[in-house]
């Protein structure tokens, strides 16, 4: 009986989610609230980014059916209405990326101080004790708090690839938070609301006429969610993993955006301009389709929260989960470029062969 109330705030937050994004359609049309194709964008036709504004919104009703009204959720309703708003803003006009930096630090600092959570250990990952942060935990929490939530907001370049990796992620926090948590129960109702936006971003034909895009105000609010949830069953008397087991949950997004950062930097460029060098695109020049690419990453994701979780049950020590985890971010690019490359000799040896379609063959033949 004590779970009817989750079970019911998980309902409402998705059934809220799907009922405003498809009443916002018309809406987001009349204002200009959509993304047009050109340039770097290869979808068809106007689609509404309307994705976050939605799941706010049946994030709020699953709080609200929940009946859990206290600091912790209105710190985080506040904090999830500043990155939507921000985020929507900026999905419409373009804002400036201080603007938006600053707006996320404002969120970070009324979630830190509205729950009493912040980042005090980063655990036993050097196999020398645990690493208490003491004054330094204000700016730690800061700093990983602004790169897990940017990080969600660049992987999301792939139909249903950010939504899947949040989900990945709050469900394998719900799993080791245990179902009694308050971070579970936020976890659960915001994977609800996801659920319900990828029933209309999620790659298939069916959902087409519907296609809707969730923004910078979806990425980031999920991108807070899963930090604050791993935060949450990681740090205080009460912590049920190791912070160093919690990275393990964000590894794709984590390591893709690093990975871009870094290439960038060694190559004089700008860290903070758009380009063409994210996992997804380097699935995108081996010629993989839109599932494919979402089937990859979202399959080494899910791969990687449950390998966390198992060696987490067993006892895996902090050092050696987190030089794995370590050695894989060095490589994880390498690993995905190798795997582009092998299907791209495999789909020009069917092309050669006339075994592709028009579409297949002009996605081989494209520039890489």
């Amino acid at each position: 009986m004590k779970d009817y109330p989750l079970m019911a705030a998980i309902m409402i937050s998705f059934i809220v989610t799907v009922a405003f994004l498809l009443a916002l359609r018309p809406v987001a049309v009349s204002v200009g609230l959509v993304d047009r194709p050109g340039g770097r964008k290869l979808h068809v036709g106007d689609v509404p980014i309307i994705g976050g504004i939605a799941m706010f919104i049946g994030i709020i009703g699953g709080f609200v059916v929940l009946g859990a009204a206290n600091s912790v959720t209105f710190g985080l309703a506040f904090a999830f209405f500043l990155l939507v708003a921000i985020g929507a803003l900026d999905d419409k006009y373009a804002v400036a990326a201080f603007v938006r930096v600053l707006v996320q630090i404002a969120a970070v600092l009324i979630m830190t101080f509205g729950t009493q959570l912040y980042l005090q250990s980063i655990g036993d990952p050097f196999g020398l004790g645990a690493i208490h942060l003491g004054p330094f935990a204000l700016a730690a929490t800061l700093i990983i708090a602004l790169t897990v939530i940017n990080a969600y907001n660049l992987v999301d370049g792939v139909d249903g690839l950010a939504g899947a990796l949040a989900l990945i992620a709050l469900i394998a926090v719900s799993v080791v938070g245990g179902m009694s948590a308050i971070s579970t129960s936020i976890a659960l109702i915001v994977a609800g609301s996801t659920v319900g936006f990828l029933l209309f971003n999620f790659p298939v034909a069916a959902n087409r006429p519907v296609r809707t895009f969730m923004g910078d105000a979806g990425s980031t609010l999920l991108g807070f969610t899963v930090f604050w949830a791993t935060l949450a069953v990681s740090q205080g008397e009460e912590a049920a993993i190791s912070p160093v087991v919690g990275l393990w949950f964000a590894s794709i997004p984590v390591y893709d955006s690093l990975t871009c950062i870094v290439r960038r930097v060694m190559a004089g460029k700008s860290p903070f301009k758009p380009g063409r060098d994210h996992f997804h695109h380097t699935l995108l020049r081996g010629g993989f389709r839109v599932r494919q690419k979402l089937g990859i990453l979202g399959g080494l994701q899910a791969l990687y929260a449950c390998f966390a979780v198992v060696s987490h049950k067993f006892g895996m020590p902090d050092f050696a989960l987190f030089g794995i985890w370590c050695g894989l971010g060095l490589t994880q690019r390498l690993v995905i470029r190798a795997v582009s490359r092998r299907h791209r000799l495999y789909m020009i040896r069917k092309l050669r062969a006339g075994e592709l379609g028009p579409y297949r063959t002009a996605r081989v033949r494209a520039p890489r």
